[in-house]
């Protein structure tokens, strides 16, 4: 089923979402979790070659979080600027300051064209640093690790599945 929305009394009916990509958060608020994606791939923090990110939200959270394949080049800027010693990507990936900046950078994307129910209340940083057929953490989504489609489209529960222990890190900073 697709979510519609009238443009104006009488005007056209515009599909603006999937049904099924429809979640209920735990005060009884759905969050458009494509549409989400697809406003926060606009960040230089984010990757898409590495499989960009995905939002996740489940009836017990109160806010979506987010895992990030992060832009590795603009995230060792960005420790490079704000004084952040690091010995590798995968170091910084797990630094808080990073997290912390990378998610208000996606929260200021998305603020005015998501609705506040979509601020996102963590991320997880993923440095897609090991090989394409790769599983595991530094894992970059891809078609051939069964993260993304032959399409390049996310795989919501493949991802879901291998990257659980970064996602139980997060949810509970989304709960209130």
């Amino acid at each position: 089923g697709d979510v519609a929305i009238w443009t104006s009394p009488g005007g056209d009916l515009k599909i603006v979402d999937r049904l099924k990509n429809l979640v209920k958060l735990k005060g009884g608020e759905y969050v458009a979790l494509e549409s989400m994606e697809a406003t926060y791939a606009q960040s230089a923090f984010v990757d898409g070659k590495n499989g960009g990110l995905m939002c996740y939200a489940d009836g017990e959270m109160d806010k979506p979080v987010a895992l990030i394949q992060v832009n590795n080049y603009e995230l060792k800027k960005w420790a490079t600027g704000a004084g952040v010693v690091f010995a590798s990507v995968e170091e910084l990936c797990k630094n808080p300051a990073a997290a912390a900046t990378v998610c208000a950078n996606l929260n200021a994307i998305g603020k005015g064209k998501l609705g506040g129910n979509e601020a996102l209340a963590a991320v997880a940083l993923l440095p897609g640093t090991g090989a394409p057929e790769a599983r595991g953490p530094n894992a970059p989504w891809t078609p051939e690790n069964g993260y993304l489609t032959a399409a390049n489209k996310l795989a919501r529960g493949p991802v879901k599945e291998g990257f659980q222990t970064a996602i139980a890190a997060i949810k509970p900073l989304a709960i209130r």
